[in-house]
Order: structure tokens, then C-alpha cells, then sequence
């Protein structure tokens, strides 16, 4: 019997495992999750139904395999751009950018594993749990590190950090999930490019009107 802690054995079991998860997802996105079944997921794995009971014990840890592959996908996106940041150098525009494209790439790269998630995490304790505690508080705590040491840096002015920085973030990743779920509907005639542009000069400027204070703070 091979040892399961060969690597290569290890490689092919996470393999497989992404493999179901991607069928998964694109039947519970298409079907929805009650309707979908673990026959019509083997179908599009191209596995049998057999096979995913050795990796999955039901259909709703299917359903938190997705929320997993979200989590290590989300936060290893998020570190990685907030770490090419520095509150010396930047300023609050530059870090406001650069989450709007993360969570915009995060968005396109993940919308079917979005879709199937979107109406489940409203009505799934456990789901909600790991949604908010493994992705959302990891990702709210980066930022207000980063936050705090652009005030101190006199970067930006002092603010509550606790409420500046969920608010930012809450609505991109709502923007981000609708622009998943509804492409062709929500801010369809709009780039990403252009979403980014505009609202970090809403973010930073708030709806001012022109002035020599608006003009700086678009610098």
C-alpha cells in the first residue's frame, strides 16, 4: 500500500480533490445547492460517485471544500499584494488600489466557486462561520496594520481604523461578488479599470466638489 506521505501520491490526491471541487462548483453555481446532486458532480468530475465519498463526506462538505479553496486562495492574493506595499513610500490611494484589483482578479478568477457559494453563505451557520472568521477577519486585520502605519507615517489623517477600513473593504468585496454573479448586469458597460479609478478617488476625495483640496487629494 503506497505511503500517503509520498509526495507524489500527496500531489495526486490534492489533484483529484480540486478536480471534484471544480465540478462542484459549476453544479451548484448552475443548479444550486439543494438541487444539486453528488451523481451530477461525478458526471462533470468524471469520476464516480463513489470517488467523491472518499474525499467528501456529504454534500455540504463539498460545499465547505469550496469556502477552503476560497480562504487559501483569497488570503495568499491579499498578502501578497499588501506586502508589496509600504506605508512609508505609499500612501492610502496606493493601498485602496491595490485591493480594489486584487479583490476585481480574485473575482473573475473564482466565479463559479462565488456563484455557488453567494445564496448559501446567507443560510449556513457553518459556512458563515468559516466565511467571515477564516477569510473576512484575517483579511480586515492586514488591513488595519497597514492602516494604522500609513497615519503614523502622516499619510492619511487619523481615523477609526476598526470602521475605515471593513467599510472599504466590505463594499469591494460586495461590488466584487455581484460583478461574479451578474456580469452581463452589474456595472456591465464599466472596466475594472475604470470601477478601480473611480472609486478610489471616492474613497479618498468623497463627492466634493472641484477644489484646490479635491485636486490634491486626486494627486
Amino acid at each position: 500500500m503506497p505511503d500517503p506521505r509520498d509526495p507524489i501520491r500527496a500531489q495526486l490526491i490534492e489533484a483529484r480533490r480540486a478536480q471534484i471541487l471544480d465540478a462542484a462548483a459549476q453544479v451548484f453555481a448552475e443548479k444550486g445547492f439543494s438541487r444539486a446532486t453528488t451523481k451530477e458532480i461525478a458526471d462533470v468530475a468524471r469520476v464516480s460517485e463513489g470517488t467523491i465519498y472518499n474525499y467528501f463526506g456529504s454534500k455540504h462538505d463539498l460545499l465547505l471544500g469550496i469556502a477552503d479553496y476560497l480562504i487559501s486562495s483569497a488570503m495568499s492574493q491579499t498578502m501578497s499584494e499588501l506586502a508589496n506595499l509600504d506605508a512609508v513610500t505609499s500612501d492610502a490611494s496606493a493601498y485602496i488600489d491595490a485591493i480594489m484589483r486584487n479583490s476585481a482578479r480574485f473575482a473573475h478568477e473564482n466565479q463559479s466557486f462565488l456563484q455557488a457559494l453567494a445564496t448559501e453563505i446567507w443560510t449556513d451557520r457553518e459556512l458563515q462561520a468559516q466565511f467571515f472568521t477564516q477569510i473576512l477577519e484575517p483579511i480586515f486585520a492586514s488591513g488595519d496594520h497597514y492602516l494604522q502605519a500609513l497615519v503614523a507615517a502622516g499619510k492619511t489623517r487619523p481615523c477609526q481604523v476598526e470602521i475605515v477600513v471593513p467599510t472599504i473593504r466590505g463594499s469591494l468585496i460586495l461590488i466584487s461578488m455581484l460583478r461574479a454573479l451578474a456580469p452581463d448586469h452589474f456595472l456591465a458597460n464599466f472596466s475594472d479599470d475604470e470601477l478601480v479609478d473611480e472609486l478610489t478617488r471616492l474613497y479618498i476625495c468623497g463627492l466634493r466638489p472641484d477644489s484646490k483640496e479635491t485636486a490634491e487629494c486626486e494627486k
